[in-house]
C-alpha cells in the first residue's frame, strides 16, 4: 500500500471503522507532516487512514497536500 505525507494541514471527517460512514458533522484537523495510507476515491471525496483511524475529505483539499513516500 502506498503511503503519503501531507504537505499542509487539512480538515477531515472521522469515519466509523466498521461501516466507513461519517460519525458526525465535526471535522478534525490532520496536521502537516502526517502520514496517511490506504487512499481511495469515493466520488468527490477521498477516504484514507491516519493513525489507524478512517477519515474522509474532499478531493480538492487533498490534491495539493499529498506527496508519495517511497
Amino acid at each position: 500500500m502506498a503511503k503519503f505525507e501531507l504537505l499542509k494541514t487539512i480538515e477531515a471527517t472521522k469515519l466509523n471503522k466498521r461501516t466507513l460512514r461519517a460519525m458526525g458533522q465535526l471535522r478534525e484537523t490532520i496536521p502537516y507532516g502526517a502520514i496517511v495510507e490506504n487512499l481511495t476515491e469515493d466520488r468527490d471525496r477521498r477516504k484514507f487512514f491516519y493513525l489507524g483511524e478512517p477519515y474522509e475529505c474532499y478531493d480538492w483539499e487533498l490534491k495539493s497536500a499529498l506527496r508519495e513516500l517511497k
